[in-house]
């Protein structure tokens, strides 16, 4: 096992522990169970431990990506009581595509004035 996925594992294990989760990804797919007569096929009883160890890795994206988002939060409201405002995200302007958008209108003005007749007074030159 590569050392990234250890401390991915490692990572898990112990978020897991403090949630009162006793099983993990690995403990799932190291565990082994004895052979019987009349016992269980042993393919579909991996199969099926696979797609629980797929959940469990689910799950621990998703309780680290909240937890992750939690403590965003924390942060802000830890800033906001004591008087730190944030500054407000501006959006990027691309300065060409603005020009693109103003000048596809001005077409877009210029083809409309001249289907409008001449004798409606719709527009303001």
């Amino acid at each position: 096992m590569d050392e990234h996925m250890k401390r991915r594992l490692d990572k898990q294990k112990k978020l897991f522990r403090q949630l009162g989760i006793q099983l993990d990804a690995l403990s799932i797919h190291e565990k082994d169970f004895s052979n019987k007569l009349r016992g269980y096929d042993a393919e579909e009883v991996d199969s099926f431990l696979d797609d629980v160890i797929k959940d469990y890795e689910r799950f621990y994206a998703t309780i680290s990506d909240l937890m992750d988002k939690w403590q965003e939060q924390q942060i802000i409201i830890r800033d906001l009581k004591a008087g730190v405002r944030p500054e407000p995200e501006r959006p990027v302007i691309d300065p060409t595509a603005v020009e693109e958008v103003v000048v596809k209108l001005e077409a877009d003005l210029a083809l409309l004035k001249k289907r409008i007749r001449p004798e409606q007074q719709f527009y303001i030159d």
